[in-house]
């Protein structure tokens, strides 16, 4: 795993970037908060072996992918914020074939929008740089705040998928512009893995 990380997309307020192994304790730290894991592993936190195994998988997808789930960082840190990676948001093949879009930011960042502005960002490059035809997005029914930020991107509930013994409601939106060249950089495929 390489130590630089590259920023694949900015907004007005966020960084989107790859991977470094670096950014291992803040996954655990992310893994530890209760708020956050309730809605990612069944309510429990992630072992470090499972915040290994989702490093890797999010390194090994952009290697072999040019995408991921990506590291979220603040452009700006205002005072009381945190520093550094903030969060993941990205693609994954947690619900293979389907590929899916995800978001996760610490609470000490919620309610402010930058959720949603981090996955329009990544919705924005998954269909007009990588090409992606469809994606979808799984949320459990619970999730007040995730099923807003799906229909801020205009994703439409179109039915349920199960993963983990949970069912998820299904979100799903296709690109506006599908007949855009393939950029040959960046695979399609989803290979399933846990997360």
């Amino acid at each position: 795993m390489t130590t630089v990380s590259a920023v694949i997309t900015e907004t007005e307020r966020l960084i989107l970037r790859t991977w470094t192994p670096l950014d291992h304790p803040i996954l655990e730290r992310i893994s530890d908060e209760s708020r956050i894991t309730r809605w990612l592993a069944i309510g429990e936190p992630l072992t470090n072996k499972k915040v290994d195994q989702f490093l890797a998988n999010q390194t090994n997808g952009q290697e072999q992918r040019g995408w991921c789930r990506w590291a979220v960082e603040l452009r700006k840190p205002g005072l009381g914020d945190p520093r550094g990676v903030v969060g993941f948001c990205g693609f994954g093949c947690k619900f293979a074939p389907e590929l899916e879009l995800g978001w996760t930011l610490l609470p000490q960042i919620w309610n402010r929008g930058l959720a949603t502005e981090a996955a329009r960002a990544a919705l924005d490059y998954g269909f007009n740089v990588i090409g992606f035809p469809h994606v979808i997005s799984a949320v459990l029914p619970d999730n007040a705040a995730s099923r807003r930020i799906a229909d801020k991107l205009g994703m439409t509930l179109d039915g349920t998928v199960k993963r983990d013994n949970q069912s998820h409601l299904r979100y799903a939106i296709v690109n506006p512009t599908p007949d855009r060249p393939k950029d040959p950089r960046f695979s399609l495929e989803c290979p399933r893995y846990d997360w």
